[in-house]
């Protein structure tokens, strides 16, 4: 098990002053100023960026270190149970030794008489009789006999011993496969040779779309990025925050529906849509982008519910001066269920959501 501590190369009691230290010296190691060329320095820098994000916040480095516990225990358990099924198998095999009947010597052949010196015949003697053999049954050698079959007893503990471990195994493989999204391990720094690894969650992500259009759509376990998705609504981790230098703020209103979102800002200004703010916005809450400079944009979000991917209108932010000091806008954008043909939001495919 890797956590954010391991990532960042401290212990799970460091202070903030050495949590930041380490970050400021590994972050100078990987900048892509001096890597600009190679994609794992690129993949390293962002998990840094990911594990420093958590452990400089308290509250969300208090849930990491819930998750490490709640890890901890599952696998000693797994650990006693492994434990328990070998002593389990190693108690039947003892049993059904000790319940099987020891072997059988071997019949030792019956010895044969001494062959006796002819005699030679008394002609005067009068003819012996021989007595007649009465019909009966032939005999059969005891020795020729079934073996002795196991004792039922014996064959019923050893049975019940190896469904007793199958169960436990079972039990363990299911237990991993369930674990909940939210504390799924975080992706760790992995050499040169296994960073092709972490294009999977990605190639993931973007088939949910098509998957939601021929019925198969399963809600992704993690983000687009690999990380477990956030506790609160917020910006994602690994995605840069840009078009920060204005004063404009735009509020995402998902309170009136159930479905969590994730949603991205695109900028229109450019010749090609450039997404600047990626965030995660639970069902029935909120979530406010703040600092965002003049231009026009569009709201982009997908309902990891369904799969589905929606856009928003065009809507220009603009920033002004006047005599008593700047003019800025606050935008509200609330996501609802409207009537067909009502809708504001145009359905789109995956090519469009960047």
């Amino acid at each position: 098990m890797h956590t954010h501590y391991d990532n960042l190369k401290v212990s799970r009691d460091a202070p903030p002053e050495v949590i930041r230290a380490a970050y400021k010296s590994l972050s100078q190691k990987y900048h892509p100023d001096r890597h600009a060329d190679s994609d794992e320095a690129n993949r390293i820098m962002r998990l840094l960026n990911a594990a420093y994000e958590v452990l400089r916040d308290p509250a969300r480095r208090a849930e990491h270190d819930q998750w490490i516990a709640a890890q901890e225990k599952r696998e000693a358990e797994q650990k006693q149970r492994r434990a328990q099924a070998q002593r389990t198998a190693a108690a039947a095999q003892a049993q059904r030794r000790a319940t099987q009947p020891p072997p059988r010597p071997a019949a030792r052949p019956a010895p044969q008489p001494a062959p006796e010196a002819e005699a030679e015949p008394d002609w005067d003697a009068p003819p012996r009789r021989r007595k007649a053999r009465r019909p009966g049954p032939e005999r059969q050698d005891r020795n020729d006999g079934p073996a002795m079959p196991l004792p039922r007893y014996g064959s019923f503990a050893l049975y019940a011993a190896v469904g007793a471990v199958i169960v436990i195994l079972l039990g363990d493989w299911s237990g991993a496969s369930e674990a909940t999204p939210e504390h799924r391990a975080p992706q760790i720094i992995k050499s040169a040779q296994a960073s092709g690894a972490t294009a999977a969650p990605r190639a993931a992500a973007s088939e949910t779309g098509a998957a939601a259009r021929t019925g198969k759509y399963q809600r992704p376990a993690l983000t687009p990025r690999g990380l477990p998705w956030p506790v609160h609504s917020g910006y994602l981790s690994g995605y840069p925050v840009l078009n920060d230098r204005g004063l404009s703020t735009l509020t995402v209103d998902n309170a009136r529906s159930l479905s969590d979102v994730l949603v991205k800002l695109v900028a229109l200004d450019g010749n090609t849509p450039l997404p600047v703010r990626t965030s995660f916005v639970r069902g029935g809450s909120s979530f406010t982008m703040e600092n965002i400079s003049p231009g026009s944009y569009d709201i982009r979000y997908q309902s990891l519910d369904t799969g589905e991917i929606f856009r928003s209108e065009r809507f220009e932010l603009a920033q002004a001066k006047e005599n008593g000091g700047t003019s800025f806008g606050r935008t509200i954008l609330t996501l609802q269920t409207v009537p067909e043909g009502k809708s504001r939001s145009t359905t789109i495919g995956e090519r469009d959501f960047p």
